[in-house]
């Protein structure tokens, strides 16, 4: 049966390629928000998606719309729901009320988790609401596929990976893609290992198919930014979740705050940025004075909020340009003061928010030379972009 489903939708996706290709290809960029692992548990959890994330997230599809009449998207980059599939359709209307196509990803959460249930069963309700686990569509000059890498076992588990029929699947499309289309390849768990540079086996054959196309591989599941730049054609991004962390915190535990990462195609280049739920586009830095960041009392210090390996961080005191910032790694002092101040959980998650919170190295320290100096902190990223802050 699910060999019969999968080469219908084969078929079918076929088809239609060259018409839902032909209508992006007349397209000159696009606006796509990335909305990392919504993942509500509880009827609370929910309310608080409709009636406080996606309201901010409204605010952002308008002042797109305001600017351009270039289309805009959604895309959810799975665990949708937690373990809470009859919230599955209610999700998707919320996000369809934005009025923007509406895209998701299968997460490990999305599943109907009961005992002894097949794959296929399990994932019924995502289906039913999503449509198929792997599709394509078309923006500007890139082609997005959504890819199933959770493969689910009857006893509740689950591991990392992409089937050969997938593969198939993938390897038909890229035979209809231009070698010059941008491919984004969109799934639930990382397709890399930041820490090692490297992409994880499941993910090489993707790589191997989709051959010297630029590829971007989209995903969620690690709650955490990362950008992995593996080669000039080959990046990751990983979105942090929504929410914060869990719904247990409202900062992720390496420091992102609640947000959606943003990807912008102009004259066919990508830019991108995580925006900050209730902030402008251009407010990219946190800064704690003196006294404020544990650990390094004696210090201004400054979290870079969707930062890469590709920032340029520098100071001027009183005028006076002082160069590269120090870069430190350290835990994000908003969280740990959540943690030890506000959160007031069972000890089960409050165990669960102090081990989830390690060093991340997004964060730059500098010492004033004189006290109650002026001091003007910039940063660039990678596109050229400037944030400054003025102390």
């Amino acid at each position: 049966m699910r060999k019969t489903r999968l080469l219908l939708s084969l078929l079918a996706l076929l088809c239609l390629a060259p018409r839902v290709w032909g209508q992006g290809a007349a397209e000159e960029g696009f606006n796509l928000i990335v909305v990392g692992d919504p993942q509500p548990q509880t009827k609370a959890q929910l309310r608080s998606l409709e009636q406080e994330i996606i309201p901010q997230i409204g605010a952002i599809v308008e002042q797109y719309r305001a600017q351009s009449d270039l289309p805009t998207a959604i895309l959810l980059t799975g665990d949708v729901v937690w373990d809470t599939t009859k919230f599955l359709p209610r999700v998707k209307s919320a996000f369809e009320s934005l009025g923007v196509p509406v895209y998701a990803v299968i997460g490990n959460h999305d599943h109907a988790r009961k005992r002894n249930r097949p794959e296929e069963r399990a994932e019924r309700p995502y289906v039913e609401t999503f449509g198929e686990r792997n599709q394509a569509f078309v923006m500007g000059k890139t082609i997005f596929i959504t890819f199933d890498n959770i493969i689910y076992n009857p006893d509740k588990t689950y591991y990392e990976g992409v089937d050969a029929r997938q593969l198939v699947w993938l390897s038909e499309r890229m035979r209809q893609v231009p070698e010059d289309m941008r491919v984004a390849v969109c799934m639930h768990a990382p397709a890399t290992r930041l820490w090692r540079g490297e992409v994880r086996s499941y993910a090489l054959p993707i790589v191997d198919i989709v051959g010297d196309r630029e590829l971007h591989f989209i995903t969620g599941h690690a709650h955490r930014h990362f950008t992995a730049t593996l080669s000039p054609t080959l990046i990751e991004h990983s979105v942090a979740q929504v929410s914060g962390n869990l719904w247990f915190a409202p900062i992720c535990s390496d420091g992102t705050p609640r947000g959606v990462f943003c990807i912008e195609e102009r004259n066919g280049q990508w830019r991108w940025h995580h925006r900050m739920l209730g902030k402008e586009a251009d407010e990219r830095l946190v800064v704690w004075r003196e006294g404020e960041a544990y650990g390094c009392e004696d210090y201004v210090v400054v979290k870079v909020v969707g930062w890469d390996d590709r920032w340029r961080v520098e100071w001027s005191e009183n005028g006076v340009e002082m160069g590269a910032m120090e870069q430190v790694e350290m835990k994000d002092p908003d969280y740990m003061y959540y943690v030890d101040n506000e959160a007031n959980y069972r000890k089960l998650f409050m165990d669960r928010l102090r081990r989830s919170a390690s060093k991340r190295n997004h964060y730059y320290r500098l010492q004033r030379t004189s006290e109650n100096s002026e001091i003007t902190i910039t940063a660039t990223d990678r596109f050229g972009r400037t944030y400054t802050v003025q102390l």
